[in-house]
C-alpha cells in the first residue's frame, strides 16, 4: 500500500464524518423546530453544538489536511494547478464559515435553548437560529462544490 492511499483513504473518511455531522445538525434543527419544548429544544441543540465543535469543525480540518496530502501525492502543486486554488479557497471558506457563523451560532442556540428550558427567556433566539440555518445552507452548497471539484479535476 502506498502513501498516496492512505492519504486518499484518510481524506475519504473525513470527508464522509463531515458529512454525517451536516446531516447531523440538519435532521436534529428540524427536531427542535417541530417542537415548543424547550427541553427537547435544548437537548437537540446540544447534541448540534457537540457534533458541530468535535466531528464538524475537526473532520473539516482533516478533511483538507489530507486532501491536500493526497494531490501532493497524486502530483498536484499550487504553483502549476488553479484546481487546487479553487480546492483550496473553497476549503478554506468552509473552515471559515464554520468557525465564525455555524458554530458560534449553534453554541449560542445551545445556550438560549437551555436557559428557556430551566424557565429563563429565549433572547435573541429567532435571530441566531436564522443565522444558524443560513450557515448550514452555506456549509452545504460549499461541501457541493468542493465534491464536484473532487470528483471533476482538471489539469
Amino acid at each position: 500500500m502506498s502513501i498516496a492511499n492512505v492519504w486518499r483513504f484518510l481524506h475519504f473518511f473525513f470527508a464522509f464524518a463531515f458529512v454525517g455531522t451536516l446531516v447531523v445538525a440538519e435532521w436534529n434543527g428540524r427536531a427542535a423546530g417541530a417542537t415548543d419544548d424547550w427541553g427537547q429544544r435544548a437537548v437537540l441543540f446540544r447534541v448540534i453544538h457537540l457534533s458541530t465543535r468535535v466531528a464538524g469543525l475537526g473532520a473539516l480540518v482533516l478533511l483538507g489536511v489530507f486532501g491536500h496530502l493526497n494531490a501532493a501525492a497524486l502530483g498536484y502543486s499550487m504553483a502549476a494547478s488553479p484546481w487546487l486554488w479553487w480546492v483550496t479557497g473553497l476549503w478554506l471558506a468552509a473552515v471559515a464559515m464554520m468557525a465564525l457563523v455555524v458554530l458560534p451560532a449553534a453554541t449560542r442556540l445551545a445556550a438560549t435553548a437551555s436557559t428557556a428550558a430551566r424557565g429563563g427567556q429565549a433572547v435573541g433566539f429567532d435571530a441566531t437560529l436564522i443565522r444558524w440555518r443560513r450557515g448550514n445552507v452555506a456549509m452545504s452548497l460549499l461541501y457541493l462544490a468542493l465534491l464536484a471539484l473532487m470528483v471533476f479535476r482538471w489539469r
